[in-house]
Parts: structure tokens; C-alpha cells; sequence
């Protein structure tokens, strides 16, 4: 992308006019001559460098989507957290199992002492 100067007729001289023009107003069209390039120039290295970086920036693009796909590659398999994860589920699953066919437990009734059955040494009992 490179900036084009644009055609500047009024700044083109003709010999006839040349003679008519006094020197003051020569020098002043030659500065202005000589900022138009400068501008063009500055205008043409802007250029450049935004192409430089629009580039710069999608290499990097394109290496961090490089690292993401190698990245993706490496860990196709299951990581160390998630095989211990698996291993703990299964072990969990086969004690629950276990659990379940097991026979289930009596479950006694239970009888509450009487006040002065009780072992706890509370208010009245400490007389």
C-alpha cells in the first residue's frame, strides 16, 4: 500500500510564468514543494510500517494457532489429574457396590435410661 502524489497543476511552472514570478514567491513555492515531498515521504514510510506490522502480527497469529494445534496434539489423552479421577470413580463405584450387597444391619431400639441409671453426673445425682 504505497501512497500515490497527487497532480498538482497549480504548482507546475510554466517558462512564461517563471519570469513574471519574483524570487520571494519562487522560494515560497519551493518550500512548498519541499513539504509536499516530505509529507509524501513520511506518508509512504507510515505506509510501509503499518504493512510491516499488519505482517509482524499475523505471524503471530499464526504461531499461537501453531502452539494451540501442538498443544491440542499432546494432550489428546487423558492427564495425570483426570486418570486419578477415573481410578477414584471406579474404586468409589466397587465400594458402593460392595456397600449395596452387603446385609443390612439389625437396628436395635434403643431405651433411654432412667435419670438415676445414667452414668452422667449432672445436677441432682452429684448430692
Amino acid at each position: 500500500m504505497v501512497a500515490v502524489a497527487p497532480n498538482n497543476i497549480h504548482l507546475q511552472e510554466s517558462p512564461d510564468v517563471a519570469k513574471e514570478i519574483s524570487t520571494k514567491q519562487l522560494k515560497r513555492l519551493e518550500g512548498q514543494k519541499a513539504r509536499e515531498t516530505k509529507k509524501m515521504a513520511k506518508r509512504q514510510a507510515k505506509a510501509i510500517q503499518k504493512e510491516r506490522n499488519a505482517i509482524i502480527k499475523e505471524l503471530k497469529q499464526d504461531e499461537r494457532e501453531r502452539k494451540a494445534e501442538q498443544e491440542q496434539i499432546m494432550n489428546q489423552g487423558l492427564s495425570g489429574k483426570e486418570m486419578e479421577e477415573q481410578k477414584r470413580q471406579r474404586e468409589e463405584d466397587a465400594l458402593f457396590q460392595e456397600f449395596i450387597k452387603e446385609e443390612p444391619k439389625t437396628i436395635v431400639d434403643h431405651t433411654k435410661k432412667s435419670y438415676y441409671d445414667s452414668n452422667r453426673l449432672g445436677g441432682s445425682s452429684m448430692v
